[in-house]
């Protein structure tokens, strides 16, 4: 069977030849068509450099430059090999080291053509010409030598890039491309929580890299909103998509990151609802935004539950978890409480049912705590009118989920929703 590297240069010479084109090659090589299309379509975009003498401070720049890469990808390529059985021979390094040197020459050959295509692409948006360029050159780095973990942070910037050029496509009115940006979001998205996967699988350390995505997939919910805000009702529904798929990778790093640290999940989880919170109180004459704030922030203040479960699940100690949402929950409620005099009264039923289910998992988490011995938050102090709707909302969910109880670990039941409005002055 031929090298990859042989069946590069082969394509790439019969294309420029007239003998294939790029599909012809990639169905003669079905075996390694996901590595080769990207490669090929850079190397295609490769034109005759001009006559250029590099200067005698280059080559030396050049020189050690390289051999820095060498001896590093020595040093990283040997380590895994002294956790196995001697019988298991690694790769030869120059086997190795082949591809990435295939791979090297391309990038820096481009790099080489100040001005040219490649360059040019860095800038372009979904829907330019040469975008796929541009995703060609990001697929390639991710080619490049490292584990899952260094994988997943080489995504998640292009996870950034992708949000970035979702804001530059709602400031152009390029309505009709902003599909092609979710889409491309969601891949990239998609591609950095697979390697978290990946690499938890593998028993590396991910702590770090579950904690970057979370954060910033909280503040893609800031951006998103910004950019719903801006473009007309014919562009929003791609944008909702966007920020589903940016809250349901937020939930899934913070999953894996309560496996890590929980109490670190559970800060960023309240920083975000916080960050949602925010949102209603900006927009508390808009009827829609409100309404999406608030089902994200009930969204969020669930989460808490389950990223409890997880703890629970693993033997840690949720104490100090519970204390931290006790007391956050104390004041989200002070906030949603000022929200709920500021809303229109046909809008006010909706914060109601969110501060109801708020309050029922308040109280029973301040119970639990109660018979673990911990110092419980101060009690609420709630406007005497807010507080009568919200015994009425509890009572209502009482009587339709009767007999559900809550999450391991509470000790108290649906029922104890009775109870509630104690501690409220």
């Amino acid at each position: 069977m031929k090298k990859f590297e042989g069946i590069l240069v082969e394509c790439v010479d019969d294309i420029k030849a007239g003998r294939s084109s790029i599909e012809d090659c990639l169905d003669r090589y079905p075996s390694v068509r996901e590595q080769l299309e990207p490669l090929l379509r850079i190397a295609l975009e490769i034109r005759e450099p001009p006559d250029v003498k590099p200067s005698p401070s280059f080559k030396v720049k050049a020189r050690v430059w390289l051999m820095d890469q060498i001896h590093g990808r020595q040093a990283v390529t040997k380590w895994p090999w002294s956790r196995y059985d001697s019988q298991v021979m690694p790769i030869p390094l120059r086997r190795r080291f082949s591809m990435a040197s295939v791979i090297l020459v391309i990038i820096l050959t481009l790099s080489a053509l100040g001005g040219g295509t490649v360059y040019a692409a860095q800038d372009s948006l979904p829907g330019d010409t040469i975008y796929t360029v541009k995703l060609a050159t990001e697929q390639v780095r991710m080619m490049l030598p490292g584990d899952d973990v260094a994988k997943a942070e080489r995504a998640l910037g292009f996870v950034e890039r992708r949000m970035g050029e979702i804001e530059t496509l709602a400031e152009r009115g390029r309505l009709q491309d902003m599909s092609l940006g979710v889409q491309g979001y969601n891949d990239a998205l998609n591609t950095t929580l697979a390697g978290i996967e990946r690499a938890s699988n593998r028993g590396l350390a991910t702590g770090n890299i579950t904690a970057r995505v979370a954060e910033a997939t909280a503040r893609h919910l800031s951006v998103l909103d910004k950019v719903y805000d801006m473009v007309p009702d014919e562009a929003k529904t791609a944008v909702a998509h966007a920020r589903n798929v940016s809250q349901t990778g937020y939930f899934h790093a913070l999953a894996a990151l309560a496996r890590n640290n929980t109490v670190q999940a559970v800060e960023i989880n309240l920083a975000t609802m916080e960050g949602r919170l925010n949102r209603v109180r900006a927009r508390v004459q808009n009827a829609e935004a409100v309404q999406i704030a608030l089902q994200q922030f009930e969204a969020m203040a669930k989460f808490n539950e389950q990223i409890s479960q997880i703890a629970q699940g693993i033997g840690l100690n949720i104490t100090e978890v519970e204390e931290l949402v006790a007391v956050a929950t104390s004041k989200h409620l002070e906030v949603l409480a000022d929200v709920w005099a500021k809303l229109p009264e046909q809008a006010q039923p909706a914060i109601e049912r969110v501060m109801a289910n708020l309050m029922i998992r308040h109280q029973n988490r301040v119970e639990a705590l109660k018979q673990k011995g911990a110092k419980a938050p101060p009690s609420l102090v709630i406007p005497e009118t807010v507080r009568e709707r919200i015994e009425e909302r509890i009572r209502e969910r009482e009587q339709n989920v009767e007999g559900e109880t809550t999450p391991p670990g509470s000790g108290v039941t649906a029922g104890a929703g009775h109870q509630s409005s104690h501690g409220i002055t």
